[in-house]
C-alpha cells in the first residue's frame, strides 16, 4: 500500500513515479495507493499514476486506486481514466479485491 498525502502535482509526481520504479525493484507487482489523504490531483499527478501503471506491467489490476476525494474522482471520470485505473472506495474494498 503506498499512501500518498498533499497534492499530487508537478512538485511531488517524480517522488511518486521513483515510489513505483523502487516497488518494482524490490519485486512488488501489485499496488494500492491510497488517495484519501490527497485533496488535489494535477495533470503532473495524473501522470505519474499512469507511469507507475506501466511500470507495474499495464494491467489495471497492478495498480488500484484507493478512496480518492471529490476532486479526484471528477478528474478520473473527466479523463476517462476511471476506465483505464481500478478505483476503489475505500481502502478495505481494494484490499478485499487482491484477496
Amino acid at each position: 500500500i503506498v499512501a500518498l498525502s498533499g497534492a499530487l502535482n508537478a512538485r511531488s509526481a517524480e517522488e511518486a513515479k521513483q515510489t513505483f520504479r523502487n516497488l518494482v525493484d524490490q519485486g512488488v507487482t501489485q499496488v494500492i495507493v491510497d488517495l484519501h489523504d490527497v485533496p488535489f490531483i494535477d495533470s503532473s499527478g495524473l501522470a505519474a499514476l499512469v507511469s507507475g501503471l506501466k511500470t507495474l506491467g499495464g494491467e489495471s489490476s497492478n495498480l488500484k486506486l484507493a478512496a480518492p476525494q471529490s476532486q479526484a474522482r471528477l478528474l478520473f471520470e473527466l479523463t476517462m481514466f476511471d476506465r483505464v485505473f481500478e478505483i476503489h472506495d475505500t481502502l478495505e474494498d481494494a484490499q478485499d479485491s487482491i484477496s
